[in-house]
């Protein structure tokens, strides 16, 4: 008798964890709607802090190809950091650009943003290595937590949209991280090979600040 006691409660407990095992199953977001959700989120976000850290291997050494943090506040934009090695630092307010020059640390005013500026500021825009042509298979990836938020991670192989990256790279692979509350990606990172050599490259993209009040003002010190 006390056999048979054992053995239901083992069956019944087998059981149980196998709805329960079922229902977590069901309860998950399709993958696909998620990352569509997600990318769409961050990118009607009127504003947020970012940073941007792009690697390359060359010969078999790790080289740092820009590594960038900045500020969106509407229309509004403030970056800073390195880029091919060098120091960079611009504020756009509006359709007036300010650029920090490297060597005399002096603030430069363009009223009028010349198409090459423009072509620049849209290269160094964070959303532009989250446009996607084609999303294509999306695999959850289990649970992490990004900035102390509870995020599903999710991974891809998309065809993407941003030609400047596009003309240097192939086999992109991408690992999202939308945070469970807000369901907006809050941290991304690319992977993908050199066309010509087939080495590495790597992106990590991390947003914080995401729709909260960011003042984004010029330097008095411009001429």
């Amino acid at each position: 008798m006390r056999r048979k006691i054992i053995f239901g409660g083992t069956v019944v407990l087998v059981l149980l964890l196998a709805a329960a095992g079922i229902f977590t199953f069901l309860r998950q977001p399709d993958p696909q709607q998620m990352v569509m959700l997600g990318l769409e989120n961050i990118s009607k976000a009127d504003s947020f802090a970012y940073s941007l850290t792009q690697k390359q291997a060359v010969q078999g050494q790790e080289r740092l190809l820009s590594m960038i943090s900045g500020y969106k506040s509407g229309e509004n934009i403030h970056l800073q950091g390195q880029l091919a090695g060098s120091e960079v630092e611009m504020i756009k307010i509006g359709e007036v650009l300010y650029n920090k020059d490297p060597f005399s640390k002096e603030w430069i005013k363009f009223d009028d943003i010349s198409v090459a500026q423009r072509v620049f500021l849209v290269e160094l825009d964070p959303l532009a290595t989250l446009q996607l042509k084609e999303i294509g298979e999306v695999m959850p990836s289990g649970e992490e937590v990004v900035n102390g938020k509870k995020c599903r991670v999710y991974t891809l192989k998309p065809s993407i949209q941003n030609q400047m990256i596009e003309r240097f790279w192939t086999d992109f692979e991408y690992k999202l991280f939308i945070t469970k509350s807000t369901k907006t990606v809050s941290k991304a990172e690319v992977k993908a090979k050199n066309k010509e050599t087939g080495e590495p490259m790597t992106i990590v993209l991390e947003f914080k600040e995401i729709g909260k009040k960011i003042s984004i003002q010029p330097s008095e010190n411009t001429r």
